[in-house]
Parts: structure tokens; C-alpha cells; sequence
């Protein structure tokens, strides 16, 4: 990571902690204590150990690192690191329940500003923490839409803008062979995985303007793709049939007149304008096959992702920030289109990408190698863009998002690519 004029400084980190803090507490206030402190999924963690990770970590990167003081609760650093207590055994073992998980969180809270007020907040550090918290709210939204808790209705929930109609995620922008830089600049925070920036030479190409469509999605449903080998890889093929899947994750199409998609805040009809969600890897390699495409590397993406004016989700031109609680017809911020004319490449939905993770040349670890080094090379592939549960602060043109090709519990979608022919 680098520290940069766009992180947290020491004036503006109290605020921010502050509101940061305001709306995870809005979150969780939403949900049972009784489904805050039970493991919803085996792969996902139980809410209540989310939060106090939260507070386990600023204690430890603002309070103790960053202002010399003993942890407050040195008893619970292992039991609140990610790697010295892994998701597999989170939901079985004896933690802090919800209401000991507020007052911790609290405490912290009281122990970094006290530090804040005595010392200068290292700005890079702060920023960190400050996303951690950002980063695991986006968590918590994953394990809530696996829950699907009945009456779930987050008090700061906003309307979606409408559908702006026309769009299938089949149309193509071409992006002209040249020169980009590939990476976060010097003049912003990053994290280790962004660096370092450099600039590469691409031939030509053509990226979806969308991504694809609920609707597009159904007619490949229609045309038997799940139960077409031709589409899908070795892989995939042997993962779809293992597992029997039929559709994206949440779908029920038990009533083909009126199919249901299930949502964190109850089920709704498939709408054909909003993006095809909760796809895996294996399901948008074999999407994109069947249309004669193929997924865009993410030196691609971010070559495409490119904007005169900065991020759209620094000027409200993006879904994100968990203000709708769900997905938005695609093109419905038509103010946040890159220079090259596609849309909705911030927000929404991750967009899978064929590249697995791995450093870029000349990476170095930073702070800590778990935040990154130990996913490389292990099949994880890499996702860009953020979706409508990824903080604004978070979803830049440079953040490399990643999981395993078989995942769907994440906020993912399709974005197509192709190869121009001269």
C-alpha cells in the first residue's frame, strides 16, 4: 500500500471512522441477535464474528501498531485474526456474543480516537482500517443474501433509478489498440496487489457495453446452456453437473411464467434489464462461449475503465454503497460511462475476468503478505469493478477483487469481450 493525499488524513479520520461505524451498526441493527451469532453458511462466517474482527483489527493496526498501546483484548487476537481462525470453524467455537461484540466494538472505538487525539494517525494505516471495515460490511451483505431473513429491510434503503431499457449485454464498444497504464497511480491509496503501476501496449478489442442481462441470461437457460458440454471447460463442465445447476444462484424458476429471484430484502420477479447476478466463473466462461465471446482479461477491464473526470463513483455516476440494497437496471447511470462508452464498469455487479490472481512484476508485500501474497497462483480468478454492496471509497478502476471459479455468494455478473478482427 502507499500513503497518498486521497487517504484518510488525521483530521478527516475521526469523521469518517465515525460514519463508517454509524452505518455497520444500522446494518446489524437490522438483523436478530439470535441471527447475528448462528453460522448462516459453512463458507461464510457468523455475523457476529465479523464484527468483532472489525474491532480486533483497529485495535490492533490503529491502537496498538500505530499508537504503542497494548491490544485491549490481547486474549481474543487469535480468535479475531482471519488466518489463525479460518470460516471453517468460526460457527463452532466459543467467541463474544452479539451484545459483547457491540461493547468491543465500542471500546476500540473510544481507544483509536483517544490515540487520534494524542498522536499523528499514520494516513496510510488509517486508510486500511477504514477500508477493512468498508470491505467487511460488503461480507456481512454477502451472508445476507445467503440468509435471506424474513421481513430484512435496512432503515437506510433507497429506490433504484428506473430502467433505461434497450440493453441485452450483447453489445460491444471497441477499445483501439494503443498504450495504458495498468495499476494504482502514486497520488492515491492502494493496496499492494495495485502495484506497481506500469504501462503496457494492447492490440484491439471490443468490450461488452453492459454487462449481461437477466433476460440474455434466461434465453441461455432457454436453449438447454446449462446442459450443453460445448460451452463449458473441463472444469466447469464437471463442477455444473456434480453440483446440478440449472441457474444463477437465488433463481427459481419453478413457475417459468413468473421467475422469482431471491433477494437480502425478500423475493422478486427477474426483472430482463437488471444484470444477471450471483453467476460463477465456470457459468460466465460457458455464457460467454455460447455468444461466440469470450471474458475480458483484466489488463482489458481496466484498460476500458478509464475516465477523464475520475472514478464515477466519486461523482455519484455508479451503484455502489449498499444505498439500494440491490442490483440496478443496467444503464441506469448513464452519467458514469467510461470515455469508451460502456457503462455500469463501477458498481452494480464484480465482473468476472479470465486472469487468475497473481502479483504484478516487481510486487512487494505490504503491510502484511496475508492481505494478498498467499492467493497467488492458488486458482483464485480475479473480479473488477465492485457491485451495489462495495463502498464508493473502495470501488476504483484499480481494485483487484478476487475468489475461487466455483463461487456465486459473491455479487458477481458477466461483462463480455471479444477480439476485433482487422
Amino acid at each position: 500500500m502507499t500513503a497518498t493525499p486521497a487517504s484518510a488524513g488525521a483530521s478527516a479520520l475521526p469523521d469518517l471512522l465515525k460514519s463508517t461505524r454509524e452505518r455497520t451498526l444500522q446494518l446489524t441493527a437490522a438483523i436478530s441477535d439470535q441471527d447475528l451469532e448462528r453460522q448462516i453458511d459453512p463458507i461464510m462466517s457468523p455475523l457476529v464474528w465479523d464484527m468483532a474482527h472489525i474491532a480486533a483489527y483497529e485495535d490492533l493496526w490503529l491502537v496498538h501498531r500505530g499508537g504503542g498501546q497494548p491490544l485491549l483484548r490481547p486474549d481474543l487476537a487469535a480468535l479475531y485474526d482471519a488466518f489463525e481462525t479460518p470460516r471453517a470453524v468460526r460457527g463452532e467455537i466459543e467467541q463474544l456474543n452479539a451484545a459483547e461484540a457491540r461493547e468491543y466494538l465500542a471500546a476500540v472505538r473510544e481507544r483509536a480516537i483517544d490515540v487520534g487525539a494524542q498522536q499523528a494517525v499514520d494516513a496510510e494505516i488509517g486508510e486500511m482500517v477504514l477500508r477493512h471495515e468498508l470491505q467487511h460490511r460488503e461480507t456481512i451483505c454477502q451472508t445476507l443474501a445467503l440468509a435471506q431473513l424474513p421481513g430484512f429491510e435496512p432503515s437506510f434503503r433507497e429506490p433504484i433509478p428506473a430502467a433505461t431499457g434497450g440493453h441485452s449485454g450483447l453489445e460491444f464498444v471497441e477499445i483501439e489498440s494503443g498504450e495504458f497504464t495498468l495499476g494504482a497511480s502514486g497520488d492515491q491509496f492502494a493496496y499492494d496487489n495495485e502495484l506497481p503501476r506500469r504501462l503496457l501496449s494492447g492490440e484491439s478489442f471490443a468490450i461488452g457495453r453492459t454487462p449481461v442481462t437477466n433476460g440474455s441470461w434466461l434465453e441461455f437457460i432457454a436453449e438447454g446452456g446449462y446442459g450443453e458440454r460445448q460451452w463449458w471447460s473441463d472444469d466447469g463442465w464437471a463442477w455444473v453437473t456434480a453440483e446440478a445447476i440449472t441457474a444463477p444462484l437465488y433463481w427459481d424458476l419453478s413457475d417459468r411464467a413468473q421467475p422469482v429471484e431471491r433477494t437480502s430484502c425478500g423475493p422478486r420477479q427477474i426483472e430482463p434489464d437488471r444484470p444477471a447476478a450471483h453467476i460463477s466463473f465456470y457459468e460466465a466462461e460457458a455464457f460467454a462461449k455460447s455468444r461466440g465471446a469470450r471474458l475480458p482479461t483484466e489488463a482489458e477491464w481496466e484498460a476500458a475503465a478509464q475516465w477523464r473526470r475520475g472514478s464515477p463513483s466519486d461523482f455519484g455516476g455508479a451503484n455502489v454503497g449498499q444505498v439500494s440494497f440491490d442490483t440496478s437496471p443496467v444503464g441506469a447511470y448513464p452519467a458514469g460511462a467510461a470515455d469508451c462508452g460502456a457503462l455500469d464498469l463501477i458498481g452494480n455487479l464484480w465482473e468476472w475476468t479470465t486472469s487468475e490472481f497473481d502479483g504484478y512484476p516487481g510486487f512487494k508485500p505490504h503491510p502484511y503478505p496475508e492481505y494478498s501474497q498467499v492467493f497467488f497462483r492458488q486458482g483464485y480468478r480475479v473480479l473488477r469493478g465492485g457491485s451495489w454492496a462495495t463502498d464508493g471509497r473502495v470501488a476504483s478502476p484499480s481494485f483487484r477483487n478476487w475468489d475461487l471459479p466455483q463461487r456465486r455468494q459473491i455479487f458477481s455478473g458477466v461483462r463480455l469481450a471479444r477480439d476485433v478482427q482487422r
